[in-house]
């Protein structure tokens, strides 16, 4: 790549993230280079030796380009003096032109801002290199600025913390203190993908610690400001089995959870209901009963608020709605109960019951051992549903045939879904057996009904 630029007389520089995986050590995960070369020219340039350009972002300055060999993906940026977001947009509004030097200085954090040139020279015009070492996050210039400037990399400073298992500068923490309500401005897309991305980190306990950090600066409700009704019971105890209040609880539940972005999203707004719905009984035990339907309602807020996926949304929803359903598990449960878990849950029960173990290992330890035990025997009948007795494939034809209509239908079939899981119709029942069924059930029913008008 530096060999067709430097023929067509233009510089090239592998920049930011590359640069400074390369000196971790570590895969980069994306390509980026820097040029002098404008837009239109790097197109150009590349079309030229059969390299396939994308202009992805052109007005932005930036062009993908595509190996036609090994098909991996590396973006081309001309620089840039100045990047600047106006407010609630998506896009930088850029000036074009300067050097690989200020093309540096004006990006967000030191160890972002280094270069490499053809010659597998370092470029260092802000001391990335010492602040990798440090292990520290920090800004190229006055972090003010840098913030004013984008306040998303406000954000971006806890991800960075977060996926690196960094420190912050004290100046930058006090900067993003003063500058957080600045996060309003930002469109919630851009808000809801980095912020995502310090959930999702690998390291789970250093996604708690970010989220733990970034409620002591007060950035944390700036995004989240639904956790409001959590924060209220800070301190609070929450009950014999618990190790800690419901912040620190739900710290545990997110370090505990696989780095699934829905999973994290719903360690982190599980319980986010808890300070709406707490009360105390006559023994000082507390009880916050209803708070994952209350917690459904909150995540319906945040998700429509950032604009999440519409699955997502739903796959959140139900997640936080259902939570404490394998938590309170029980033998005693039939099997219909078990087989309506499955159904309300759908898709998301693996990552359910995931939540649940989470969930469960975050209290204290002669809780954490039963409840396991129960969770398994729960997980192990649900398997054992999926594998057992199912309808005639006709059912709903039949049902259908005789008359009943849409949702009708449906409930129909659940009913005898059921029957069927209680042991009520045989396994692999007939249309008879399940119209006769019906017919007992309904019988029954009426035969009740006339008992209690007598």
């Amino acid at each position: 790549m530096f060999d067709i630029f430097e023929k067509a007389g233009h510089s090239l520089f592998l920049v930011g993230g590359a640069v400074r995986d390369r000196m971790l050590g570590v895969s980069p995960g994306d390509t980026d280079y820097a040029t002098d070369a404008s837009p239109g020219d790097v197109i150009e340039i590349l079309s030229e030796t059969g390299i396939k350009v994308i202009p992805t972002g052109v007005r932005f300055g930036t062009v993908t380009a595509i190996d036609p060999e090994t098909h991996e993906k590396a973006e081309i940026t001309t620089f840039r003096n100045s990047e600047v977001y106006r407010r609630g947009s998506r896009f930088p509004s850029v000036e074009f032109g300067g050097t690989i030097q200020e093309d540096l200085m004006r990006r967000d954090f030191t160890i972002n801002a280094m270069a490499v040139n053809s010659s597998g020279e370092l470029i260092d015009p802000c001391g990335g290199m010492k602040d990798l070492n440090k292990e520290i996050i920090d800004t190229p210039g006055d972090p003010d600025s840098a913030f004013l400037d984008d306040p998303l990399r406000i954000l971006r400073a806890y991800r960075f913390a977060a996926k690196l298992g960094f420190s912050i500068a004290e100046r930058v923490r006090q900067s993003a203190r003063v500058y957080s309500t600045e996060l309003s401005t930002i469109s919630p897309e851009r808000k809801y993908k980095e912020f995502t991305g310090i959930l999702a980190v690998e390291d789970g306990r250093k996604a708690a610690e970010t989220l733990a950090m970034m409620k002591q600066d007060g950035v944390l409700l700036k995004v989240i400001p639904e956790l409001e009704d959590l924060f209220v019971i800070d301190g609070l105890k929450q009950g014999k089995y618990h190790n800690s209040d419901a912040w620190h609880h739900t710290l545990d539940v997110v370090a505990e959870v696989p780095p699934v972005a829905i999973l994290r999203w719903a360690a982190l707004l599980h319980d986010s209901a808890k300070g709406l719905v707490r009360q105390v009984d006559e023994k000082g035990e507390p009880h916050f009963h209803g708070h994952e339907v209350h917690g459904e309602i909150i995540v319906n807020s945040v998700t429509e608020r950032l604009r999440f996926s519409r699955a997502d949304r739903k796959a959140l929803s139900v997640l936080v709605k259902n939570h404490m359903r394998p938590v309170l598990y029980s033998t005693e449960w039939k099997s219909s109960a078990v087989r309506r878990l499955m159904r309300d849950v759908g898709d998301q029960l693996e990552n359910l019951f995931l939540l649940a173990e989470a969930d469960i290992k975050a209290h204290k330890p002669d809780y954490v051992k039963r409840s396991l035990e129960s969770l398994r025997e729960l997980h192990d009948r649900t398997e054992e549903q999926s594998r057992g007795r199912i309808l005639p494939a006709d059912m709903g034809h039949n049902l259908q045939a005789i008359g009943f209509e849409g949702p009708v239908i449906g409930t129909i079939l659940r009913m005898l879904e059921d029957m069927a899981a209680d042991g009520v119709l045989p396994e692999n029942p007939t249309v008879d057996q399940c119209f006769s069924a019906l017919w007992d059930r309904q019988s029954r029913m009426l035969k009740e009904s006339e008992k209690k008008s007598d």
